[in-house]
């Protein structure tokens, strides 16, 4: 038996009244509405996702909502909205929190490779430097990357713009016609939204935003290249001239070893070992290097007989690395790339077949697939996590290959 919810009536009713009969009050209490802010004076929501910090709160300012940050409780939050003053605000801009995230360890961890390519994007999104971070969003990102997509001004070094002066001369004097050049590659805008994502990644730790605006950003579609490799006639015909034409007994070991080109030419002779089993009578030479991947930063490579004599030979030198310059000196991959593999493939006469420095590793592992090798071994041996990798990238193989193949089904 309960009684009526009316305190002046209090009159004894039974479970299932709805209404009582006495004074007609509703015996059901209304449901209590959540508290809503005033508009325009911001706003405070829930997020299941933060454990410590799950309130947050925003502000609409110049149509523009500003993040101001999580809070571990509502008072908390609607508290800082009632002191938030956009003159003193703390956000850094996108320079100075750029400046935090080269000195953090994910950034220590990129190779040299990855390094030069964020500074590159860095430079492309000087005109947003001095703007704070919160106030940055999708469309300022993607302005960036549609500029950069199609015709543009031509930049120098360090974002100087090019001009063309009346003498018919390149000049980074203001002046003059503009220098304009194509659109940038899809690998080079996709530098730029990768910073971007890592950078509100950063930002996101230390609750500057709550979105990772780089995931959002629109990039063309990438353009299609060949997957250049060497055929076994081609690998012969380098082999052949080892000795003869300068450098062939580089690019004939880059193409057993199967390195980038970056990680080869850093390669020292303490990179070569010999490893000894007593399972084993022989002696197993190796390579240990990469540094791209956590799968290959330091991986042993096998060496292949064919080649041994070629590593063995240069180790024997003595030079700062193992693959060097003729004096001994290091070698970078752009050096390698212009005085060293682009005039052995025009002495070879493959000058116009496409081949790069990367042809090598699609060589070894379109190779190592023909030859029955195991997917993880290919995987290892590459410095991949996965050997999907390889199959999208990398393997290119041959009709017969894929014809010996289907063979072998009963």
């Amino acid at each position: 038996m309960k009684k009526c919810i009316n305190r002046r009536c209090s009159f004894p009713l039974e479970d299932n009244y709805r209404f009582c009969p006495m004074c007609g009050k509703p015996q059901e209490r209304k449901k209590e509405t959540k508290r809503r802010r005033a508009k325009g004076t911001g706003s405070v929501y829930f997020r299941k996702d933060k454990k410590s910090n799950p309130w947050c709160a925003s502000l609409n300012a110049d149509r523009q909502t500003i993040y101001i940050g999580c809070y571990p409780t509502r008072a908390a939050a609607e508290l800082a909205i009632q002191s938030y003053d956009p003159s003193k605000s703390t956000v850094p801009t996108l320079a100075e929190l750029y400046a935090q995230w080269i000195e953090s360890k994910p950034y220590q961890k990129l190779s040299d490779s990855s390094k030069s390519g964020y500074t590159a994007a860095w430079t492309k999104l000087r005109y947003l430097h001095s703007k704070p971070f919160d106030a940055l969003k999708t469309s300022d990102y993607q302005a960036v990357i549609d500029y950069y997509e199609n015709p543009h001004h031509e930049e120098g070094k360090d974002g100087a713009y090019k001009y063309i002066n009346a003498k018919g001369k390149v000049t980074l004097t203001p002046g003059g016609t503009k220098k304009i050049c194509d659109g940038l590659g899809f690998s080079a805008l996709h530098y730029i939204k990768c910073l971007v994502s890592k950078l509100c990644q950063f930002a996101m730790k230390d609750d500057i935003i709550n979105k990772n605006y780089g995931q959002l950003l629109d990039l063309p579609t990438p353009e299609e290249t060949a997957a250049t490799r060497f055929t076994d006639t081609q690998l012969e015909a380098i082999r052949q001239h080892v000795g003869v034409i300068p450098y062939c007994d580089y690019i004939y070991a880059l193409c057993y070893l199967n390195f980038r080109i970056s990680e080869f030419l850093e390669l020292t002779a303490d990179c070569y070992k010999i490893f000894k089993s007593e399972d084993t009578a022989a002696a197993i030479p190796y390579l240990t290097g990469g540094k791209k991947t956590e799968a290959g930063r330091d991986r042993p490579i096998p060496i292949h007989p064919n080649v041994q004599h070629i590593v063995a030979a240069q180790a024997a030198k003595g030079g700062a690395t193992l693959f060097c310059r003729t004096d001994g000196t290091p070698m970078d991959k752009d050096y390698f790339n212009k005085y060293c593999f682009k005039p052995a493939m025009e002495a070879l006469g493959f000058a116009d077949m496409g081949f790069t420095p990367h042809s090598c590793r699609r060589t070894f592992s379109t190779r190592m697939s023909a030859a029955g090798a195991r997917s993880e071994d290919i995987a290892a041996l590459m410095g991949h996590a996965d050997f999907d990798t390889d199959k999208k990238y990398y393997i290119n193989q041959e009709l017969k290959t894929l014809y010996t193949a289907v063979q072998k089904m009963a």
